[in-house]
């Protein structure tokens, strides 16, 4: 018995060898169960981080779309900003020239001068510049020599401050005939040839020159306005998707990048797809007005003032009136000139003023595009991002439970660009379709009132105080307190007016004077500029043959486009408040014109144009006026000598170097987003071969929206949209609650 189990005993030790393979074979299953689910959860982390980089990467593509959008909204809205810097230069510039009293340049008495007749001087910057409220609400009068063809001699602004009469000039032994441009089909008139027809023609004239101007600014301003709202409504036309400037869908775009990014489990397998477009929500988007297409941009329309010399003759004297500029016919002919439909002046020039008359004036309705306006400014409420949303079920091997749904979203939105500034400093959150920015104080405070401001006006139209608000007018630097009553820009400007005629520049010291113009000429004519055929093209010919609303000579840029080229240029306000394309042209107008006009906004193919200086089909050796640009605003005001007009020494307001218009976001490094000052207003390698490259940098500062990612929280929270001192408030366009 004890050897039995002995040998049992001794056998049952051999034999647990066996156990440990035993073991190892039922461990094995709980093993690979370890195994299979580290595989399922990599795999899943791996196509959950592809899903949320692809929902990224869609979201970045989309509201990178809805940034260019804005930039080229941000830029036609500030070549509206110079369109009224124009006509402002214009009205102040142009028609106070010719004034004796009070003007900063004294003019020298003959039109022929040496050194010897040297010109007092003229006013500095501080010097009050509004000479007996000569500058305040000055009235227009462009009558004057040297501006041609005038009858030699000859000057009916001479006294248009003080607007006293003058006496009736002794007429010549000669009458001759006055080629004015007086129609706005480019007729010339024939001259009056006694002093009486002169005379009732010079305050009509005045007034048609003065139509001219303005009317080819609202005609500007509303085709440069029917562009901007024909875009930002297609931006807000849906929340589901919009079109980028090359007349794409956008939310097609999106949707490829999403599906390009993601892994073959995960593109097999997307069960929902969503595109938020913010700017498309109805508290947001689209009106139904054509006037004012959508609620987050607001038309900033204002109620300008304008008045002008008209002349009132009799048999003993000349006298000069100031009246307002409007199209009033009434039985006092209030607006219009006194003697235009008396059948004294000549029939072309009355029948230039009834063909303007239609024009000139407010129309009715308030918020018509063609009324006059300084843009749009941003609703802050209203935020530009988009969303995007989605949905997988991928198969992951060794899922214990089978499909495992993933979901990621993301927003992205375009900031740091600008649209343009607000006409006031404060902006109340509103739940209302018609809102505009509603502080006590002007951004601008040289701009005159809107029309929403009118209510509030205690005193009538005419009241002084209201005029000189009225009066136009803009700042050339934040906190300008003269903007164009500056008396040095008065007065400089009047001097190179006259010194456009090489007759009324000085000679070098030591040479005699110019020869005289003969005893027997009576009319100041000839091709030299001032000229009052400069502006033969407006105010309606320009925008449908060259699109070039500046002066210009018969075939060539006349030198008074070089004044007008310095009112218009950026100044230290504009950098300020505008994102400024330095190359509009390349970067925009092109993809435009090629793009979204043509394939979604042909309707408004008549009304886009590039910037002011463009002239369609005029090139002088390799400088082509086809692609004018800002840039070369600047370059040509740049080159302007300083015997012209003090730029570069006293008008230190100007932009003389288009890289100064880079003043967009740009972070210092991939960790550190606080503004890089290196970058600010400066590029280190421009574009090369001809390629166009937004903001003309490839390397170095930008100008326009950048894009960054927020959370929903963020866009969910109480935020401070409305400027400083005003209380918090979620946006109007909330991320929808089951995105």
């Amino acid at each position: 018995m004890l050897k039995n189990n002995h040998s049992t005993f001794i056998l049952s030790l051999k034999s647990r060898k066996g156990q440990v393979a035993l073991f190892v074979a039922l461990i094995f299953q709980i093993l690979f169960l370890f195994f299979a689910m580290v595989i399922n959860v990599g795999l899943l982390v791996h196509h959950k981080i592809n899903l949320q980089n692809s929902v990224d990467l869609a979201a970045y593509y989309g509201a990178a779309k809805q940034a260019e959008n804005l930039n080229a909204i941000g830029h036609m809205n500030y070549q509206i900003r110079q369109s009224w810097k124009l006509l402002a230069w214009r009205y102040r510039m142009l028609g106070s020239g010719g004034e004796f009293e009070y003007h900063p340049f004294k003019k020298p008495n003959p039109p022929h001068l040496d050194e010897s007749q040297a010109y007092e001087g003229i006013a500095n910057e501080n010097t009050d510049p509004i000479r007996n409220g000569f500058q305040e609400a000055p009235a227009f009068c462009i009558t004057y020599i040297p501006f041609k063809p005038m009858p030699k001699d000859e000057n009916t602004c001479k006294y248009m401050a003080s607007r006293s009469g003058v006496k009736l000039f002794r007429p010549p032994k000669h009458f001759g005939f006055l080629q004015v441009t007086a129609t706005v089909t480019s007729i010339s008139n024939r001259l009056l040839d006694r002093a009486q027809e002169r005379c009732r023609a010079f305050g009509s004239y005045n007034y048609l020159m003065l139509g001219k101007f303005v009317v080819a600014y609202n005609a500007d301003q509303r085709d440069r306005m029917i562009v901007i709202n024909e875009l930002s409504r297609t931006m807000s036309s849906s929340v589901e998707d919009f079109y980028d400037l090359d007349g794409e869908s956008v939310s097609t775009g999106v949707k490829n990048t999403f599906q390009n990014n993601l892994t073959a489990p995960n593109r097999s397998a997307v069960t929902s797809f969503k595109m938020h477009n913010s700017l498309g929500d109805p508290k947001c988007g689209v009106t139904g007005n054509s006037d004012r297409p959508v609620k987050w941009l607001s038309p900033i329309k204002i109620y300008p003032g304008f008045s002008y010399i008209d002349t009132k003759c009799d048999r003993q004297r000349i006298d000069t009136v100031g009246k307002e500029f409007n199209a009033s016919r009434d039985e006092d002919d209030k607006g219009v000139p006194i003697h235009y439909k008396d059948g004294t002046v000549d029939p072309s020039l009355a029948s230039g003023i009834n063909e303007l008359l239609p024009y000139i004036g407010y129309r009715s309705n308030l918020v018509d595009t063609y009324n006059f306006s300084l843009g749009v400014e941003k609703n802050p409420w209203c935020m530009a991002y988009v969303g995007v949303s989605a949905e997988t079920q991928p198969v992951i091997p060794f899922s214990p439970f089978g499909k495992v749904t993933l979901k990621a979203r993301s927003f992205v939105k375009p900031f740091g660009g600008r649209i343009g500034p607000w006409y006031s400093d404060r902006w109340s959150r509103r739940d209302m379709d018609a809102q505009n920015s509603d502080g006590n104080n002007r951004t601008d405070d040289l701009i005159p009132p809107r029309v929403s401001d009118l209510a509030s006006l205690t005193t009538g139209m005419a009241d002084p105080k209201v005029l000189k608000w009225r009066a136009a007018n803009y700042s050339r630097y934040v906190g300008d307190p003269y903007g164009l009553k500056s008396a040095m820009m008065i007065g400089n400007y009047g001097k190179s007016i006259y010194e456009l005629d090489p007759a009324w520049a000085p000679l070098p010291q030591g040479n005699s004077p110019n020869a005289d113009m003969g005893s027997n000429v009576d009319i100041y004519n000839g091709s030299n500029p001032p000229n009052f055929a400069d502006w033969d093209a407006l105010p309606f010919n320009y925008a449908q043959t060259t699109g070039d609303i500046l002066a210009w000579a018969k075939d060539q840029p006349s030198k008074m486009r070089l004044l007008e080229m310095s009112a218009v240029a950026p100044n230290a306000f504009d950098i300020a408040y505008y994102s400024i394309e330095p190359d509009f042209y390349h970067n925009y107008f092109t993809r435009m014109r090629d793009g979204f006009i043509r394939k979604v906004g042909s309707s408004v193919a008549k009304s886009f144009r590039p910037d002011i200086g463009y002239h369609k089909g005029f090139r002088v050796g390799a400088y082509n006026f086809d692609e004018f640009s800002v840039k070369d605003q600047i370059a040509e005001v740049g080159g302007i000598v300083e015997s012209m007009l003090p730029i570069k020494s006293k008008f230190t307001y100007s932009v003389l170097n288009w890289k100064n218009l880079l003043t967009g976001w740009g972070s210092k490094n991939l960790k550190d987003y606080s503004l890089n000052p290196g970058t600010f207003g400066n590029c280190t390698s421009e574009p090369v071969g001809g390629v166009p490259n937004p903001g003309n940098c490839v390397v170095g500062g930008s100008t326009g929206y950048s894009v960054k990612m927020v959370s929903s929280d963020y866009l969910s929270s109480e935020l401070q949209l409305g400027g400083e001192n005003t209380g918090k408030g979620k946006i109007l366009n909330l991320p929808p609650s089951d995105f």
